[in-house]
């Protein structure tokens, strides 16, 4: 990523209203694409390896064989799959109605960094993903 652009942030929501919301929301500070479910995340991924990924965990059934869980099992293809091998895995943060400790645990135990709950607070969730950004690349916001 060059230091004149934007980072760029892929959101995997199926819920369009909240990506279009975020999107329009998050995009002064982000290039941002999205993905209606995990499928079409893991293609964006592949494609773009964007600098930081917004995942909800309750997604149509993919990877995994529990809707509530989808997530998590997205999570854990890109680790286990792709990421394996390198040294700065790809930021996630972690945006569901979901308030289970139990599946927070296992997303933090899959290298999700932060947390929130919908409806959220986009200040927090901007700085969040900022630090996420920086401490990957070693750049500065602009």
């Amino acid at each position: 990523m060059s230091w004149q652009q934007k980072p760029l942030v892929l959101i995997v929501d199926d819920d369009a209203d909240f990506v279009s919301d975020l999107a329009a929301l998050l995009s002064s500070e982000f290039e941002i694409m999205s993905a209606s479910d995990t499928r079409e995340a893991c293609d964006r991924w592949l494609e773009m390896r964007p600098d930081c990924i917004l995942l909800d965990l309750n997604m149509p059934e993919y990877f995994g064989h529990d809707a509530a869980r989808e997530g998590l099992a997205f999570l854990s293809h890109i680790r286990s799959a792709y990421e394996s091998r390198t040294p700065a895995p790809t930021p996630v943060i972690v945006v569901s109605a979901c308030g289970d400790d139990a599946i927070t645990g296992e997303a933090e135990a899959l290298g999700a960094h932060h947390f929130f709950r919908k409806p959220l607070d986009v200040n927090h969730l901007k700085a969040s993903i900022w630090i996420e950004v920086t401490s990957r690349e070693g750049r500065v916001p602009s």
